[in-house]
């Protein structure tokens, strides 16, 4: 940890502050700097140019990915499950909603949330419900594109020429042009 070494303790705690939610200006506030009115956020700005705090803040991202096990595959991985979710997997062939812990891990992954209610008349339990709110597959389908390049130039649809040259041919095998197709259907 030679970079930490060189920082000083509020410049270390700044950057172990940023990596909590990436808001320098509050992170600079957390590591117990004074701020009056907008200063915070000009010095803020001023730690996040220093060669060193980057150093210390992509080390402290490093360390979490680590030990959060955050590689690209696992990461692709559940950006895939919500893609590609299937919400006919939420359900057995009879209709009733699964139980949870029959729910593959990769649908299980699509979930954003779930509500069970129940009906109440009379005192009596009626009936139940369950909604069941998914993350959005537009969004993770793009994460995925921009991922594998698919949105780069040499990706995109070929362009159609602008410029389209329509010609007709009379009966007598002559090529007329489309501006004067009309006229040689007349003669």
């Amino acid at each position: 940890m030679k970079v930490r070494n060189e920082l000083t303790r509020k410049q270390q705690r700044f950057a172990a502050e940023y990596c909590v939610d990436f808001n320098a200006t509050a992170a600079y506030i957390r590591a117990g700097y004074e701020a009056r009115g907008n200063s915070a956020e000009a010095a803020a700005s001023r730690l996040l140019s220093n060669v060193k705090v980057q150093e210390a803040i992509e080390q402290k991202q490093r360390e979490i990915a680590k030990h959060c096990e955050l590689t690209a595959e696992n990461i692709v991985r559940k950006a895939s499950a919500v893609a590609f979710s299937d919400i006919r997997k939420l359900f057995n062939p009879d209709g009733l909603p699964k139980p949870i812990h029959e729910i593959d891990d990769a649908t299980a992954a699509a979930i954003s949330s779930i509500e069970v209610g129940q009906t109440i008349t009379d005192g009596k339990v009626k009936g139940r419900t369950c909604r069941i709110r998914l993350w959005d597959k537009n969004s993770a389908q793009e994460r995925l594109f921009r991922h594998l390049g698919l949105f780069r130039k040499e990706h995109a649809p070929q362009q159609l020429p602008r410029k389209i040259e329509v010609v007709f041919i009379s009966p007598d095998k002559e090529v007329v042009p489309f501006s004067n197709h009309r006229k040689a259907g007349e003669t």
